[in-house]
């Protein structure tokens, strides 16, 4: 009987401390921690770049019209330059295109 009795008094006295407790944390009143955060958007510094003054597509015009009848594989900036890789009658050829001006080096 007396150990019926302690249960039901812990029961109470848990009750009366954890009411308040659970009150706190109603829908309406959460804390700001909980929260979720919108995801963090990481931009490149685009001013670290080096600036080109002709685009590669140009540069591959360029290119291509030293070369008629060749294909292009790809371009790539290396410093002032773009390097650009043709194909004629099956040779691979590279081209070099000064960033600034287009003249082919």
């Amino acid at each position: 009987m007396l150990r019926s009795l302690k249960f039901v008094a812990i029961a109470l006295a848990t009750l009366l401390v954890a009411g308040p407790a659970i009150a706190q944390y109603s829908s309406t009143n959460r804390p700001q921690i909980l929260r979720k955060l919108p995801p963090q958007v990481i931009r490149p510094n685009l001013n670290l770049l080096p600036e080109a003054r002709i685009a590669p597509s140009q540069a591959a015009a360029i290119a291509q019209a030293d070369y008629p009848g060749s294909k292009i594989l790809k371009v790539r900036q290396r410093g002032g330059v773009y390097v650009v890789t043709l194909v004629v009658d099956g040779n691979l050829i590279r081209v070099r295109v000064d960033v600034n001006d287009g003249s082919i080096l």
